[in-house]
């Protein structure tokens, strides 16, 4: 009998099938160390161990049995999970360690895990610590590479734990506000200070007129401050009590505004300890009675109550209950199809011995002799990523039937559900913004290749490649040089003489941005001569001609193009591209050359960067130069 086709089954196929190991991490369970540890000569033993051992609830009817259904759930998987258990703790608690780790040290096994299962109160409640560990473990876990998947169970209020969870990977309002923000609220503090000498206000009120619960509401991304600030300045919900207490000091509007900001100030410095200094991305969440979790660009958390209740159908509701949307299934069945398939396809692959034979040649030598060794790294690293780069392609040619065919069951799901997945992006495509951006953004995605930039906003190094896009002083430049004339150390004949391997002569086209991109009708999209940038935030389109200069039909072949000279072998550090532009003016003889720093914006994918290289052969040998008009 078919599977039934729903979105609850598409998310069960995206995210939970693939799980095929768990790491428990639990100060109340048994280790594999410890059970060993007890069965060998005590001479032979881990110090500390045995203690440990005992002393573990797990030995209590009750909690064994905790333990023997937690496992029986994974093991009774198909295929059975591979089940590791981390007891999380050490003997001395102050140390801040996980069983001689450190919470990032322990947080670094789930690389080697699907899912991560984790104790909030490791230490003990006696301990008094309330979770401290866990949430280190936490926030690490959501720092590393992968996209985790975890449920954080407790015998704690859900409800505190997850906004313990919350302050932890969040910045503090306070630290956000700008310098005219600090200075309006110093004044309102000084005007509340003087109220209070006069015992007619009470700064230590605050938790009566704002509790946790309306702090965190306050501070969810989506629009979160902006809407309590609304009904903070209307008197309305669970801002309403806040509101009446600001009435109590007969402020004007504005004055309203900032105490509101005031407030969250006060409420926050009892937590201020508690709060991140590096936020993960992404941050987002849901709370309510029957579910709760988080969300970063790296993780999804959620919440459940210690007992006998079905983990990772919790995990999976949970997962629903996020809505991913139909762009994100299909990532993680591709991920799945990649990682299921991959040593099957890299196995046949590598059977054509010869080839890769061929291959780690000229990765050991990849250049002539007579290039700088700087010239030989850079020649090795381009090949390396042209081999990555045709792997790559080799196993998503693979996999792409079987995640189209995926995509045709969302499609079908959603056809069942009479078409509510598009609602999951959160955009309704409704409105003429929307439709224009929606749009933009598209057609983005579509030319360009995605930004390399790494998790700390910056960029790693590059080689001028065709397409790549760059802003040189206030004039956009696409690069329309073939990709085989700018590997490093190929030879050129743009020079008459000299040995300089580290410059390198490029061609490219002029463009012209297009800030109302409203303006692009059909025929200038279609005509093949615009492409589209993320700048400064925003989608910006760029063209051979303006729209006001693009309206003719047919278009102008001719193209603005200039030839550079890239230096350090066109090399492209943190985002810059260092060329001489030269110009046609005698300098003692010499053709001038200017040297410029250009900033790289983009990188177009090949077959639009094709598009442009192709132009610069049309613009150059136009017929019918000899023609007249009648």
């Amino acid at each position: 009998m078919a599977k039934e086709n729903t979105f609850e089954s598409l998310v069960n196929e995206a995210f939970i099938e693939p799980l095929r190991s768990v790491l428990i991490v639990d100060d109340q369970y048994p280790t594999w160390e410890e059970i060993f540890n007890s069965r060998i000569l005590v001479e032979q033993s881990i110090e500390g161990r045995e203690a440990n051992f005992t002393n573990k609830k797990w030995h209590d009817s009750a909690t064994a049995g905790e333990v023997l259904s937690l496992i029986s759930e994974f093991r009774s998987q198909k295929p059975g999970f591979i089940i590791d258990i981390h007891d999380g703790v050490s003997e001395n608690i102050m140390n801040k360690k996980a069983g001689g780790e450190t919470p990032k040290e322990l947080a670094d096994h789930l690389h080697q895990s699907d899912l991560l299962i984790l104790d909030y109160n490791l230490e003990g409640s006696e301990a008094g610590t309330g979770g401290d560990t866990a949430r280190k473990i936490l926030t690490s876990v959501l720092n590393n590479q992968h996209f985790n998947l975890v449920v954080v169970h407790t015998s704690e209020d859900l409800y505190v734990t997850m906004h313990e969870c919350l302050r932890a990977l969040m910045e503090s309002c306070t630290s956000k506000y700008d310098e005219e923000y600090t200075k309006e609220i110093d004044e309102l503090d000084k005007l509340i200070s003087e109220k209070e000498d006069a015992d007619e206000f009470d700064r230590s009120r605050i938790d009566e007129k704002l509790d946790m619960t309306t702090y965190i509401e306050a501070r969810h991304p989506d629009e979160g401050l902006s809407i309590a600030l609304g009904r903070f300045m209307n008197g309305k919900d669970a801002f309403s009590d806040l509101s009446a207490w600001a009435m109590e000091l007969d402020l004007q509007p504005r004055q309203k505004k900032f105490f509101f900001y005031w407030a969250i100030h006060v409420f926050e410095k009892r937590y201020m300890d508690e709060f991140s200094k590096n936020p993960p991305k992404g941050l987002s969440w849901h709370i309510s009675d029957n579910c709760k979790w988080l969300r970063t660009s790296r993780g999804f958390v959620c919440f459940v109550k210690k007992g006998p209740e079905n983990l990772l159908g919790e995990l999976k509701n949970a997962l629903v209950n996020w809505k991913p949307t139909p762009s994100r299934l299909l990532s993680a069945k591709y991920r799945d199809e990649i990682s299921r398939m991959g040593a099957e396809v890299e196995d046949t692959s590598l059977r054509q011995k010869h080839a890769f034979a061929k291959f780690y040649e000229t990765i050991c030598n990849p250049g002539m002799d007579s290039l700088s060794s700087e010239q030989i790294e850079l020649m090795r690293h381009y090949k390396l990523k042209d081999h990555v780069s045709r792997q790559s392609e080799m196993l998503s040619f693979l996999v792409e039937d079987k995640v189209a065919d995926f995509g045709k069951k969302i499609y079908e799901a959603d056809k069942e559900n009479n078409f509510t997945f598009h609602n999951h992006y959160g955009i309704s495509l409704v409105t003429d913004e929307d439709k224009e951006k929606a749009s933009s953004e598209y057609n983005r995605y579509v030319c360009c290749l995605p930004s390399k930039e790494n998790s700390f906003g910056q960029f790693g190094s590059d080689q001028l490649d065709s397409g790549h896009i760059f802003k040189l002083e206030n004039t956009w430049w696409v690069c329309a040089t073939p990709a085989c004339d700018l590997q490093p150390g190929q030879s050129t004949i743009a020079f008459k003489k000299g040995k300089d391997a580290s410059l390198r002569p490029f061609t490219a086209i002029r463009l012209h941005p297009v800030k109302k991109l409203n303006e692009l009708t059909q025929h200038h999209i279609n005509s093949g001569s615009y492409c589209y940038v993320e700048y400064m935030g925003e989608i910006l389109g760029l063209g051979l001609k303006s729209p006001q200069d693009d309206s003719s039909k047919p278009a102008i072949q001719k193209v603005e193009w200039r030839s550079f000279i890239a230096k350090n072998g066109g090399v492209i550090t943190e985002g810059k591209l260092h060329l001489l532009e030269i110009e046609l003016e005698l300098e003692g003889m010499r053709i001038k050359s200017d040297h410029k720093e250009a900033e790289v914006l983009a990188k177009l994918r090949y077959e639009y960067a094709l598009n442009y290289i192709q132009r610069v052969g049309t613009s150059v040998s136009r017929i019918g130069l000899g023609y007249v008009v009648p």
